[in-house]
């Protein structure tokens, strides 16, 4: 079964990125999800200390918002919060007085302020930015749609690096996600003399359990996407689409052109749904 969830997975990324004029118009439907805010955080977490809440980051130095004087700040956790942010975003997030250490806390620490900043900024990339270079960086984006994407962290990280790098991750974070097997609830087979109402009755089943595949797939992609506006990030940060295929060819999951590897998958759906029926209507 998980092959099966995986190919359905597969199939509707791979046939999106296929479908130029659809993609073209549709850019940012996975930039714009709210539903991916999981998949993000894991991404995040992945790229702040390779999942490690313990990680021992390096001090760094940034700009105090209040006073424009530099301030030596320590990256905390497994999200890299800033320790002049903790005491603050832990309250915020209901969690006054939460230890930093506490793996539960700098989840719901991380999820809360993740969160604000895509109801703030409505796009992944946005928020990506509102991360590593801060929220007024972000704001500045969305309003004039330029940023200096160069500027760089203590660590040479720069702005557009850390877009790409995170919509990488959330490419990868895409490939292990499958459709819930409860989605699929195969319609029922009659045995015995077949009336005419209890063919009609099967025939409508199976368009009952057409139907569910179709919107399985549609769930499969994070729950159906809607786009709401272009990603203002520059073209060099990445996207995600390109992202998602680049994931796949690296585990050897596309061999293929995109139109090739969506008519293979599609031929694939289709026989395994026909050979389905064949056995119904064969009994």
């Amino acid at each position: 079964m998980g092959i099966f969830k995986q190919l359905i997975v597969s199939f509707l990324i791979v046939s999106q990125v296929a479908q130029g004029s659809i993609m073209e118009q549709n850019r940012d439907l996975m930039n714009t999800n709210p539903a991916l805010i999981d998949i993000y955080l894991q991404a995040l977490l992945m790229k702040e200390s390779s999942g490690n809440y313990m990680a021992d980051h390096t001090p760094s130095t940034i700009e105090d918002f209040a006073t424009g004087k530099p301030i030596r700040v320590q990256a905390l956790g497994g999200y890299g919060i800033l320790d002049i942010n903790w005491n603050k975003w832990s309250k915020q997030a209901g969690l006054e007085g939460a230890d930093w250490k506490d793996k539960a806390a700098q989840d719901a620490v991380a999820k809360f302020k993740v969160q604000e900043y895509f109801n703030r900024f409505g796009s992944w990339d946005l928020v990506s930015v509102a991360w590593f270079a801060g929220p007024g960086d972000a704001d500045d984006l969305k309003s004039t749609g330029t940023l200096d994407m160069t500027q760089e962290d203590s660590n040479g990280t720069n702005v557009e690096d850390y877009v790409a790098t995170m919509n990488k991750l959330i490419g990868e974070e895409l490939m292990t996600i499958e459709v819930p097997i409860e989605t699929f609830t195969p319609p029922q087979i009659y045995s015995g003399p077949q009336t005419n109402p209890v063919i009609d009755n099967q025939r409508n089943m199976d368009d009952v359990f057409a139907a569910q595949i179709l919107d399985a797939m549609t769930k499969a992609n994070a729950g159906g996407m809607r786009p709401s506006f272009e990603s203002q990030v520059p073209a060099g940060a990445g996207r995600f689409e390109d992202a998602v295929v680049e994931a796949q060819t690296k585990r050897g999951n596309i061999g293929k052109p995109p139109v090739e590897q969506v008519s293979q998958y599609a031929q694939t759906v289709e026989q395994a749904f026909q050979q389905y029926l064949d056995a119904v209507n064969n009994g």
